[in-house]
């Protein structure tokens, strides 16, 4: 997936409107920053606090657009430059651009939390399973082999280092609820289950913590 996919039409600025007008429009979508548009060319991502610091917010917003930064994503770049960009920057949103610097368009957080929810399978039924692994452990190979095994699909693999322990934690989501052979199989292998997350255990904790309250009430 793109940047370019990602686009929403949301309003941009231009120098001579004011900052009075930039925060009603920030007010009206939820956002924090907008970017600033010259002539079709991104110039600058307007903050939110940039504009409260002015003195007079009827001035024209080419003031502040100097000392503006303006982190853009180029239209063809993939999710995951995108997700970089926000958390480097710590955006609401994140202007696209093509290679002569004209403005197509923003991505928002909604849509990046969107993105990724789809990419990574989380909308899709089915269960989580993590474990940790010394890095030179790591085989995605072998892990696809132990779920194919077991006639289970991995829909995501996700790892994230820990600078404590130094391990990787694999986050594997699967297509199937039913996981007790594959955790079986995979402790033969050695691997130490971090945690097991299925619909159906939320579904059972729930019901428990409502007969939990029903009895309470009945007391």
């Amino acid at each position: 997936m793109i940047a370019r996919e990602l686009i929403s039409s949301l309003p941009a600025l231009h120098p001579s409107d004011t900052g009075s007008k930039a925060l009603r429009l920030m007010n009206e979508y939820h956002l924090t920053q907008l970017p600033l548009v010259v002539d079709s060319k991104y110039l600058a991502l307007i903050e939110e606090d940039d504009i409260l610091d002015l003195e007079n917010p009827e001035v024209p917003l080419e003031g502040i657009a100097t000392r503006s930064p303006h982190p853009a994503v180029m239209e063809y770049a993939h999710l995951f430059e995108a997700l970089k960009l926000f958390y480097d920057f710590r955006l609401s949103v994140l202007p696209v651009v093509t290679r002569e610097n004209e403005y197509l368009g923003i991505i928002t957080t909604d849509n990046l939390l969107a993105a990724l929810a789809r990419y990574n399978g989380v909308k899709e039924p089915g269960g989580i399973v993590a474990f940790d692994v010394e890095p030179r452990d790591y085989a995605l190979s072998e892990i696809a082999r132990i779920a194919e095994s077991n006639d289970v699909t991995l829909l995501s693999v996700n790892t994230i280092s820990n600078p404590t322990t130094g391990k990787l934690e694999v986050v594997l989501k699967t297509n199937r609820q039913e996981l007790q052979g594959l955790i079986a199989t995979f402790e033969r292998f050695n691997y130490v289950i971090k945690y097991v997350f299925t619909e159906e255990e939320e579904e059972e904790l729930l019901k428990k913590n409502y007969d939990l309250l029903m009895n309470y009430i009945g007391m």
